[in-house]
């Protein structure tokens, strides 16, 4: 076996294994990860929301909620921020990230589809609104245009700002 046949042969090989050593969960840790279901934590006036979808599917051309909405309230005329993560494996398709603040869109962009050989990529958003007195209610979406794409981790951090 020549060299460039045995270079090529060790890089395909490490292609296919990284997707597969990745597993489900989207971390390279495997079972060493803490894999935790949908934890909402409030604070005073802030809720910070972190879990998994562990390969979820997700429907195509669809806005699917990752997390079931978190309300805070406002004692006075205020800001409405929310900031998000997200880890999908996107089956080559573009994919995107809304944030929901009353049930409006306060942001929602497209993150792009550029992986690495596990297929899974991050993307992050940040949106922020003004609000009146009284309770708001925040949530995050994730949309797909591909019919193969799964989600993974994600952290949503929402907060109320006098």
């Amino acid at each position: 076996m020549t060299i460039s046949k045995l270079v090529f042969a060790l890089a395909a090989t490490s292609l296919v294994s990284t997707a597969a050593y990745a597993g489900h969960s989207g971390s390279p840790l495997k079972n060493n990860a803490v894999q935790r279901t949908v934890v909402p934590m409030k604070l005073k006036n802030e809720a910070y929301v972190t879990g998994n979808g562990f390969s979820t599917a997700l429907p195509q051309f669809a806005f699917t909620p990752i997390d079931s909405g978190t309300t805070l309230n406002c004692k006075k005329a205020c800001t409405l921020a929310a900031e998000a993560t997200a880890q999908m494996q996107t089956g080559g398709a573009d994919w995107a990230i809304c944030l929901l603040i009353d049930g409006a869109d306060v942001e929602c962009q497209y993150q792009g589809v550029q992986s690495g050989p596990s297929s899974f990529v991050v993307g992050n958003a940040s949106g922020s609104t003004t609000g009146g007195i009284g309770d708001h209610t925040f949530q995050t979406q994730l949309y797909t245009e591909s019919a193969s794409a799964t989600y993974q981790f994600f952290n949503m951090h929402y907060s109320v700002h006098s």
